[in-house]
């Protein structure tokens, strides 16, 4: 009976110090290895943070610039999914690029501590980061939704060989759900950034004949995407930037040869342009539209005369001069040349003063 006694007193001295002692050890060294396991993640994480969203180095971007070509930094995006929309810029330049460089050779890199509208202390440190850099442009975002234009692409470019200090400013605005970014809508954000790092691509006649063609075709494709019924939408200053530059290349390469399809295209996109413009306060667009549907309305007579296409061309370049009347620049422009006109009717006056008076 002690026996059993001892034994039953053993057995509970046991279970009150030693197995508790035991399972608390147990919790302790289960939470140790859950710490551990967080610590090593949220380090990993910090890391490839780190390297990679934004590790380049000053030094690593200018020795890039010993060989030919663009170099691009690609700064931070804000708001939801932002690695992901940076994600989605940065394989755009990687992928489409050089289809509108003309084959030309660049570098994308990912920096750090660029963020913000373009604008005060973000606007000044970009350009500290190209005149440190040497790069040619930098590019960064923010993105605020799924709207139509709720992802922002902010940039700073010293396209046209400008210095950083004079580097353009400019932003885009493009769709905000990023499951629609298929190969389409990639191809026209790197064009809208080409057009940015290489501002001459607004000017067909700065270009040769047949590459400009290249592009003109380029575009009157992505054009057709995005006209399609089932084809995915592009924001109305996108359609219309892509819409404009197809006609400038329309027109220009009319001169040296007819291109009836291209013509025929042209004029179609830009009365439906003139109809989606009649309730939207957007003269500039409206000028451009009617400069071009006037002119390729004329195009197309020169070649099958129509009458009544030449009325409409009247019509839509009378429209566009009388708002052009409206503009502050034409009105400048009209200033100075009176005050040039009146100069030189001075100068004459003097002469003919001179002449007939003189002793």
């Amino acid at each position: 009976m002690l026996e059993s006694d001892l034994v039953n007193q053993i057995a509970a001295w046991m279970e009150t110090n030693v197995m508790v002692s035991t399972a608390l050890a147990t919790i302790g060294a289960a939470a140790l290895l859950i710490a551990a396991l967080v610590a090593f993640f949220f380090g990993v994480k910090g890391i490839a943070s780190f390297f990679g969203s934004g590790g380049a180095s000053t030094r690593t971007i200018r020795r890039a610039g010993q060989e030919p070509g663009y170099r691009v930094l690609l700064g931070e995006f804000d708001g939801g999914q932002s690695s992901a929309s940076r994600d989605i810029i940065e394989q755009s330049l990687e992928d489409h690029l050089a289809e509108f460089s003309f084959g030309a050779q660049f570098r994308t890199f990912r920096v750090k501590g660029v963020r913000g509208r373009p604008e005060g202390a973000a606007l000044d440190g970009a350009r500290r980061r190209l005149k440190k850099t040497g790069a040619d442009m930098i590019v960064w975002g923010a993105r605020q939704g799924d709207g139509e234009e709720a992802l922002r692409i902010y940039g700073v470019s010293r396209g046209g060989s400008r210095l950083p200090s004079q580097a353009h400013v400019f932003t885009l605005r493009i769709p905000g759900k990023l499951r629609i970014y298929s190969e389409p809508m990639r191809r026209v954000v790197a064009y809208l950034l080409a057009k940015r790092l290489q501002p001459a691509l607004g000017r067909p006649e700065a270009f040769r004949a047949e590459k400009i063609a290249e592009l003109g075709a380029t575009l009157d494709t992505l054009l057709d995407v995005f006209e399609a019924e089932d084809g995915p939408a592009l924001p109305a200053g996108a359609q219309r930037e892509v819409e404009t530059d197809f006609s400038g290349i329309t027109l220009h390469l009319t001169e040296s040869g007819p291109r009836p399809e291209w013509i025929d295209k042209l004029i179609e996109r830009r009365r439906a342009t003139l109809e989606e413009l009649k309730d939207v306060p957007d003269a500039e667009a409206q000028i451009d539209a009617r400069l071009d549907l006037g002119q390729a309305l004329l195009k197309r007579s020169e070649t099958a005369f129509d009458p009544v296409g030449v009325r409409e061309a009247s019509v839509h370049l009378n429209a566009a001069i009388d708002a052009l009347r409206q503009h502050d620049t034409i009105r400048k422009a009209q200033r100075a040349s009176d005050g040039l006109q009146r100069a030189k009717s001075l100068v004459e006056t003097r002469r003919r003063f001179a002449v007939n008076f003189s002793a």
